[in-house]
């Protein structure tokens, strides 16, 4: 449903006051276009508003998935019992096996799975780009859904073969990737008022130091908006180089990197984090199951530079509000089991509902540089919202006590009620609305969903489906022995050769 002006009247509104404190406030919120126009007591509805009852709801800014790899749809159920060696070949080199059109559908689906759960804005650390097509075609899915998004545009390592045995280019900016990028870093921003945005994404173990600035270089003179970088230290690839010490030394650290995982980093590469205005994306839940270690997110050093991701959905759900949950629970065992040891306990719980609920919305909009738009319900922001109902059985009663604990705690995906990102309405009555499809990402203007080229959920789902039977084939004639051993193989030859640098 889209209107150029919403009422959501009588709602349960979580303002952030200056110090970042929350604040439930009985209120009425008005939408003109896509910013907050005002937020008051007893708004009064003009002609031509759409007013949305929010008695008895929870109103809050949209989350913020700040790492997410969206294109991985069809590969939901692949990864349950996977170490990330597992998932390395199976999943992330998968998107070799893509068509453009099966980037498509999976960016889409993904989208709308993240837009279904309450998240209004996602960083797409997009590694699919195996051909212009692919990309173009990943954010036209990311533009169709109506999320707000920054597609950071990966130069990552290619497959050359899968067979006999599994065979990698592990140069990340092979022929044609950076062409690509100039390509659409020419067309950016993208979508309607400019909503989804280019960035730049690059593991930057594997390059040497004069590409790597060169690189980076050019992509900041090209107007990437964020550049991200994973910093993994597990122990199938312990003996690579510290991503944070690459960038440090070569003085491309800045606030506009976002680093993900970041588990065991020193008391030095924090610091020099810091000090840069860089900041992080902790992804509990994956990081837990992939060996990454333990969320550093709630830590207190860390608290202050990080964010919620969810990683991939093919490995977990893309609900924030669940990241939040396990971050939160795991970083208050983990202080428990210390003090245990250490034979203290100061008679404190640790980190609070409160404190892990910002780092999925307004640590999450610091994260991007995108502080003064979205992440907070105020007016001049942007319009990125979402409203649960405080009647379901999850929520009655914790809605009442705690609103940030009902979300935190208690909430599941059938609890948000309704979703907005930039003034249009894109889940109503916890049901997902139809969506536009644009022929093509030069494509500026907001289409209305009732045309031919519209699609509801389930006609999404059908196409989904038909791509991941299509993928699964191609998949099944994969030796996955040997693809393992393959990237084994790879990681040795890439391990040395940055050892070499």
């Amino acid at each position: 449903m889209s209107s150029s002006k919403l009422l959501l009247k009588g709602g349960r509104l979580l303002v952030h006051d200056q110090n970042k404190r929350v604040v439930c406030r009985h209120a009425d919120l008005l939408i003109h276009d896509d910013r907050i126009h005002e937020i008051g007591d007893h708004i009064q509805p003009a002609e031509g508003v759409v007013v949305i009852d929010c008695a008895d709801t929870i109103v809050s800014p949209g989350f913020i998935d700040t790492h997410r790899h969206q294109w991985q749809s069809q590969q939901k159920g692949l990864h349950a019992d996977h170490h990330l060696l597992d998932y390395y070949h199976s999943g992330n080199l998968a998107s070799s096996h893509y068509a453009p059109e099966d980037a498509f559908w999976g960016v889409l689906s993904s989208s709308l799975e993240a837009i279904d759960a309450g998240t209004t804005t996602v960083v797409d650390h997009a590694h699919v780009n195996y051909s212009a097509e692919h990309s173009k075609e990943a954010i036209r899915g990311t533009v169709a859904s109506g999320i707000r998004g920054i597609f950071c545009y990966c130069a990552h390592p290619r497959v050359e073969t899968w067979h006999p045995e599994l065979k990698m280019d592990n140069n990340p900016l092979a022929e044609g990737v950076m062409d690509n990028f100039r390509e659409l870093a020419a067309m950016q921003p993208f979508g309607p008022r400019g909503r989804v945005r280019l960035g730049f994404a690059m593991d930057v173990m594997f390059v040497r130091p004069q590409v790597l600035r060169d690189t980076f270089a050019e992509v900041r003179k090209l107007g990437a908006h964020l550049i991200t970088s994973h910093v993994t230290h597990v122990s199938m690839m312990d003996a690579l180089p510290s991503p944070v010490t690459i960038m440090h030394e070569n003085k491309l650290l800045g606030p506009d990197i976002l680093l993900s995982h970041a588990n065991h980093i020193s008391a030095d590469e924090l610091s020099h984090i810091e000090t840069s205005g860089a900041h992080l994306s902790s992804t509990p839940l994956s990081e837990l199951q992939m060996g990454h270690g333990h969320p550093v997110c709630l830590q207190p050093e860390f608290l202050k530079l990080s964010s919620l991701g969810t990683d991939s959905c093919s490995i977990c759900s893309s609900s924030i509000p669940r990241q939040m949950e396990i971050a939160l629970q795991v970083t208050r065992a983990r202080r428990s089991e210390e003090q245990l040891r250490n034979r203290k306990w100061d008679g404190t719980i640790g980190p609070s509902v409160e404190e892990v609920y910002n780092l999925g919305t307004i640590l999450g909009a610091q994260a991007l540089g995108l502080e003064d738009d979205i992440g907070s319900l105020a007016v001049g922001k942007k319009a990125d919202i979402v409203v649960f109902s405080s009647k379901t059985p999850a929520m009655l009663a914790a809605a009442d006590y705690n609103p940030i604990a009902a979300i935190v705690l208690h909430s599941s995906v059938q609890d948000v009620q309704t979703v907005i990102v930039d003034g249009v309405i894109r889940k109503e009555n916890t049901l997902l609305n139809k969506i536009a499809i644009p022929q093509d990402i030069a494509q500026k203007e907001e289409m209305v969903a009732n045309t031919s080229e519209s699609l509801q959920w389930d006609e999404v789902a059908r196409e989904v489906e038909k791509s991941r039977k299509r993928l699964k084939e191609i998949r099944g004639v994969v030796d996955e022995e040997a693809a393992r051993n393959g990237l084994i193989r790879s990681f040795i030859a890439a391990m040395k050769l940055a050892s070499d640098h």
